[in-house]
């Protein structure tokens, strides 16, 4: 029976552990599914120094690739940088958050599966020994009638 108890004590940790993280989702500040980075490019003017190596930049990119959407990768918008990779980075934690909640579902699930293991009973306990196939005949009700 302590084994039993263990996992409920176990399971009871994984929700408490689950909470703030299902907490942190649901009042999530607004994000940006995109990743914003630096990036060194190269220009089009083949005497340029950037083609012997000294590339121009860095440049704030954004990169971002939905289902059913047009791809986006360009660099961001000026004035805009800060609030971009301050979304992206919201992104992230989004994500993380995610994931981490991904994985205590998971081990909540893998200790609801030990859990049931303790508490199934056998099914054969509760069969008939008598062979399958037409039912017992109904028994007479007290007025008579079958």
């Amino acid at each position: 029976m302590s084994e039993i108890s263990q996992v409920r004590q176990a399971i009871a940790r994984l929700m408490q552990q689950r909470e703030p993280v299902l907490d942190q989702l649901l009042r999530g500040k607004p994000f940006i599914a995109a990743q914003v980075y630096e990036r060194y490019k190269a220009c089009g003017n083949k005497t340029c120094k950037c083609h012997s190596g000294e590339l121009h930049g860095p440049f704030l990119w954004i990169y971002q690739r939905k289902k059913d959407q047009k791809l986006i990768s360009t660099t961001v918008d000026g004035p805009k940088e800060a609030e971009a990779k301050r979304l992206a980075a919201s992104y992230q934690h989004w994500l993380a958050c995610r994931q981490q909640l991904r994985e205590l579902d998971q081990q909540i699930q893998r200790r609801l599966d030990e859990l049931e293991g303790y508490l199934e009973q056998d099914a054969r306990a509760y069969v008939t020994r008598r062979k399958p196939g037409r039912p017992r005949k109904a028994v007479a009700a007290e007025d008579g009638r079958t």
